[in-house]
């Protein structure tokens, strides 16, 4: 049984069948928006940050003149990102495995504010004493993505008008994807001196402003990123990234609500895009996930290769399924079963990671399948 699927766009599967593929062919890696089903990638993220762009590599990227590696995230995917960036990427990434799984015992009839108190510990702890690094790296760029509301959702500390905000910006996405700018705008924390302007280019209708994140605003960026509505509380400012007493005024809600898989123009890009994702498609936005026919443009995904678990590996995993946010209804108050089985999924994970790390040593083309 393979665990692993490669899936590859039209430019992608010509250079890998020229050229091979290199870690210096790759210029960015997305890491989606999904809670709980980004530990299914925990083994890929420790192999591709450990070993294949180790420290050896980024200092050899440096010196070959090639452009520093892009590491794109939205909520669970901007943590994930977040840890890969830091100078202990692995040491980062089993810290947020562990915070995810073990910070989150919540009681019955637990509140946001609860749980926005919890999620708020899990990244002081998965950022520690790496801020400077998350947020500088070296031979990396951190991109981290937010929303910010606009008029229809500004009164979001009142229960009534913020489902109305919420439910108005579904209808309109529902008609037009493009309809969200009258909503949200998108914000791009990112690394001081990152390339942005594939991004600030216009791709889509909504807003996109672009600012730079620091040891100031790492941890509120961080935590708006991955604020769900009526799961968590909305960040109400972030801060400058050096200067604690000005910020940017919110609120600041879930990146993945406008950018859930970062179906974005990767296109524009020069280089190759390495996405390790959960799903064998890209969803454009959370609201997008009921919209079955939404998808990522082809021609936008022409130079990514993804890598995804196969359905017979899923089926293979407790309960038969990645983890996800519904687990914590699945299991109630049964703590223990439930994280049982979400360190059961993230032991498999290093077999996706295992049949990457084998197939990258001589990339046959027949492994790979087209985006469709």
């Amino acid at each position: 049984m393979k665990a692993l699927r490669i899936i590859a766009g039209d430019r992608a599967r010509r250079h890998i069948e020229q050229h091979g593929l290199s870690p210096l062919d790759v210029q960015a890696i997305p890491g989606a928006a999904g809670g709980p089903k980004g530990l299914i990638l925990q083994g890929l993220d420790h192999f591709l940050f450990g070993d294949w762009f180790n420290a050896a590599h980024l200092s050899a990227r440096q010196q070959a003149g090639v452009k520093p590696l892009q590491l794109l995230g939205a909520s669970i995917g901007a943590w994930r990102m977040a840890a890969a960036a830091s100078s202990e990427p692995v040491t980062a990434l089993k810290r947020l495995a562990d915070q995810y799984c073990d910070a989150q015992r919540y009681p019955k009839g637990v509140d946001r504010h609860t749980i926005s108190d919890v999620c708020q510990s899990m990244v002081n702890a998965v950022v520690g004493d790496q801020a400077q690094s998350m947020s500088l790296p070296q031979g990396k760029e951190l991109l981290v993505w937010v929303n910010r509301g606009l008029p229809p959702l500004h009164h979001a500390r009142q229960a009534r008008a913020r489902k109305r905000g919420f439910a108005a910006a579904v209808l309109a996405n529902g008609l037009n994807r493009d309809k969200l700018a009258h909503y949200f705008e998108r914000w791009i924390f990112h690394s001081p001196g990152a390339a942005v302007d594939w991004l600030e280019q216009p791709f889509d209708r909504i807003p996109t402003h672009s600012a730079p994140l620091g040891e100031v605003n790492i941890r509120q960026a961080l935590l708006a990123s991955g604020s769900i509505p009526f799961v968590l509380n909305p960040i109400h400012t972030i801060a400058q990234a050096h200067s604690a007493e000005n910020a940017y005024q919110g609120p600041f809600w879930d990146g993945g609500l406008t950018d859930y898989h970062l179906a974005l123009p990767y296109h524009r890009l020069d280089g190759l895009v390495l996405y390790p994702h959960f799903a064998n498609t890209v969803t454009p936005g959370w609201l997008d996930k009921f919209l079955k026919l939404r998808k990522a443009r082809p021609d936008w995904m022409s130079n990514v290769v993804l890598l995804c678990p196969t359905d017979e590996f899923v089926k293979s995993l407790p309960a038969g399924k990645i983890p996800d946010r519904s687990d914590f209804k699945r299991y109630g108050l049964n703590h223990d079963q439930r994280l049982a089985h979400w360190r059961q999924a993230i032991a498999e994970s290093h077999r996706l990671a295992e049949e990457f790390a084998h197939w990258a040593e001589q990339p046959s083309t027949r492994r790979i399948e087209p985006y469709a």
